[in-house]
């Protein structure tokens, strides 16, 4: 019988069933989809339990004097669902180390890169600083001011006809 079931024949609430066997610690057995499945001897502890709390016996306190034992078939339901868990935690770890390795190879690529653009970088460096120390120590004759003027007042001016004689004549 399920939870809802036993419910409507105590004539309690679905959450009081489940409640009673949680806190109780009682065997129940369950069915492929992890549903309580009753049996006549668990109604009949559910029964002793609901009279022991209808006499003013407080949930922590009331007794079961027969535990029930889990059937074979429910540990081979469980030893199926260990090996579907196993199986699924397998996979779970493999994939997260694919996970792993995949960022390991990616980051490493980015550090390839970055590596080969410092030194890309370096190289550029190291041009201009011997540019600069060229420039530095590369000696410029100082300009003669004074002879460039002289130069200037020598040479021979030569006439410059006006633009727009040249284009009308010399009318």
């Amino acid at each position: 019988m399920n939870t809802s079931a036993v419910a409507r024949l105590l004539n309690v609430s679905h959450s009081t069933i489940q409640r009673w066997v949680t806190q109780l610690n009682m065997e129940v057995e369950r069915n492929q989809l992890g549903h309580y499945q009753f049996s006549d001897d668990d109604i009949a502890l559910l029964r002793k339990v609901q009279d022991q709390l209808n006499e003013g016996i407080i949930l922590q306190k009331v007794s079961i004097s027969e535990k029930k034992i889990r059937k074979a078939t429910v540990q081979k339901q469980h030893s199926e669902t260990n090996k579907d868990h196993d199986r699924m935690i397998e996979r779970i770890v493999r994939l997260e180390n694919g996970l792993k390795t995949k960022a390991d190879d990616v980051v490493s690529y980015q550090i390839l890169q970055h590596r080969s653009d410092m030194e890309d970088l370096q190289k550029l460096v190291k041009k201009l600083e011997a540019r600069i120390e060229e420039l530095e120590t590369k000696k410029v004759p100082p300009i003669d001011y004074f002879l460039a003027a002289e130069e200037t007042a020598t040479t021979k001016k030569t006439k410059k006809w006006p633009f727009v004689k040249t284009i009308f004549g010399n009318n």
